[in-house]
């Protein structure tokens, strides 16, 4: 009954908004974007102006994307700020209080982060031909832009530019919270308490496109002015 009401809302959320940055395979490659989001964190993954087509990713630049977003400078703070909430409201696996359980969350949310992205930006985009990307609406009413951020966790981009759904993101969150219970404690490893990290992910990532949508986030780099 669920995968069936699951496909039916993906199925829907496609047909009522028609694509907003297509995906031209006839361009010729272009370099991953230097940009930045709130002047800190990598945004190769944001396609800012929604009226101008974009070439596709080559496989060795979705691999290229996941290297560059966990060896980046800014990858150590996320795992800090990951790792504090985690600490600070006794979220995520119980390993206790104290510096050692701190730094054993700093290490746990590295390693998620990084097997995320692997999944979400790499592995998975490549297996189903899927772009990674996140395609700004860019105008339109606030509901309707929102609307737009949470569609884009449920339905992406092919290669060739045709919608699909977005198995990267569902399939990719879900594989990196599994793993994430080969280092978990024991007592945090039940089938719920995977499926709310699980279901935490998506959230964090559909903040994150309502992020990308609003723009004035993503900057680029000082070295690199065009998109």
């Amino acid at each position: 009954m669920f995968p069936r009401v699951f496909l039916a809302l993906i199925l829907g959320l496609a047909v009522r908004l028609s694509a907003q940055a297509p995906i031209d395979t006839s361009l010729p490659e272009a370099p991953l974007p230097h940009r930045r989001v709130l002047l800190l964190f990598p945004g190769y993954e944001t396609v800012q102006d929604p009226s101008i087509p974009v070439a596709p990713l080559r496989t060795r630049q979705k691999f290229e994307m996941a290297y560059r977003k966990t060896f980046d400078p800014s990858f150590p703070i996320e795992a800090l700020m990951f790792g504090s909430y985690d600490q600070l409201a006794n979220y995520g696996p119980q390993y206790g209080s104290g510096g050692a359980a701190f730094a054993q969350r700093i290490g746990y949310n590295a390693a998620n982060l990084s097997s995320t992205f692997l999944f979400t930006d790499a592995l998975l985009p490549t297996i189903f031909h899927q772009d990674p990307r996140y395609f700004r609406k860019g105008s339109g009413s606030i509901k309707s832009r929102i609307w737009w951020a949470f569609r884009s966790e449920l339905v992406a981009y092919n290669d060739a530019g045709k919608e699909m759904p977005n198995y990267s993101n569902m399939i990719g969150f879900g594989m990196s919270t599994a793993l994430s219970n080969a280092y978990s404690p024991e007592s945090s490893i039940t089938f719920p308490k995977t499926m709310e990290r699980w279901g935490v992910k998506e959230g964090v990532s559909w903040g994150l496109n309502v992020l990308r949508e609003f723009g004035g986030v993503s900057v680029p780099e000082k070295h690199q002015t065009s998109n």
